[in-house]
């Protein structure tokens, strides 16, 4: 016995083998070949649902009905899929719009002809031709095989991607793993303890999976998770890229690299990185005058004056700001 039905996931009608169903002919199991054709055969011979006794995969499916042969099967498939189509017709309107086309295009090509054409037939009432039929289903057809493969190009890609894509909004860091790697920094002698651990390819393997798993969207947002869960502010307006003024150098880091390593799997490459870091480093002191004064002062305090003089008198720290970008 041979039996019809409908993959949920990508919505194909399929013929199977019925002693591949289950019980309540609500799941299929279903073969893990790539082959169409060792497909086929497998169908065809109702070979037993496993491979080296591990049994295959199950898929939900909504069952259709059973042939005797394989043949009436394929027959059965086939005016499924056709009804499935019509139905998507009518729902959609189609052959109206085909329909239009076509006495556009006689338009065009009648110029010399005065007469006006006639009224659309509306497509809850318009009767399709044989040639409007085959053209439609045809371009059903096109457009079903392209959702089905951007259906499995999208679920081998979610299968394959272990790394969180959340928004930094929402972007919740395992609390277990960050207090074993003791960040953010905070001191000068955790980047000196955070850089001799960072010397064992098993440590910097943890935080490239750690940092890398913090989200965001795009390079500024990618790098922004980074940072935040590095370093603090206050130990960060100590650096800036090259360390120049009195800044130490945070290019030369180890981290450095390992932020680069984690940036790369969120598909940010090293000079978008290094650029979102060196703007990071540079509103460091913005960030700090704008924090501080919140603390200080609570709700009701008037910042605005705090931040202007805070910034027009530490014009050094804005010129070391500005020339980052110049290097």
């Amino acid at each position: 016995m041979y039996a019809i039905v409908t993959l949920q996931d990508s919505d194909e009608v399929m013929v199977v083998a019925s002693n591949w169903l289950s019980l309540d002919k609500k799941q299929c199991c279903w073969p893990p070949f790539k082959s169409p054709d060792k497909c086929m055969e497998a169908v065809q011979n109702r070979i037993k649902a496993e491979t080296g006794g591990k049994p295959w995969e199950k898929l939900n499916i909504s069952f259709h009905r059973e042939c005797v042969t394989f043949e009436k099967a394929k027959e059965g498939q086939k005016e499924i899929k056709e009804q499935k189509e019509r139905s998507y017709l009518l729902a959609t309107g189609f052959s109206g719009i085909l329909k239009r086309q076509r006495l556009e295009s006689t338009q065009g090509m009648s110029n010399n002809q005065l007469q006006p054409l006639p009224a659309v037939t509306p497509a809850s009432t318009y009767r399709m031709s044989a040639d409007d039929k085959d053209e439609l289903l045809q371009m059903l057809r096109d457009i079903k095989s392209t959702v089905q493969e951007n259906s499995a190009m999208l679920k081998k890609l979610l299968k394959d991607n272990t790394v969180s894509e959340a928004p930094s909004s929402t972007s919740v860091p395992s609390k277990d793993i960050k207090a074993n790697l003791k960040l953010p920094l905070r001191t000068f002698e955790d980047v000196a303890r955070t850089e001799r651990e960072l010397n064992t390819a098993t440590t910097r393997k943890k935080y490239v999976k750690y940092l890398s798993g913090l989200g965001g969207f795009g390079p500024k947002d990618v790098i922004k998770n980074i940072m935040q869960q590095v370093i603090t502010d206050d130990l960060a307006k100590e650096f800036n890229w090259q360390g120049r003024g009195d800044k130490r150098p945070f290019s030369h880091l180890i981290l450095t690299d390992v932020i680069r390593d984690a940036a790369f799997k969120r598909s940010v490459n090293r000079v978008e990185c290094e650029t979102e870091i060196k703007k990071y480093l540079s509103y460091t002191a913005d960030r700090l005058g704008r924090k501080r004064p919140r603390e200080q002062g609570g709700p009701g305090h008037e910042i605005p004056i705090v931040i202007s003089t805070s910034l027009m008198d530490n014009q050094p720290e804005m010129e070391t700001s500005r020339n980052f970008f110049d290097e």
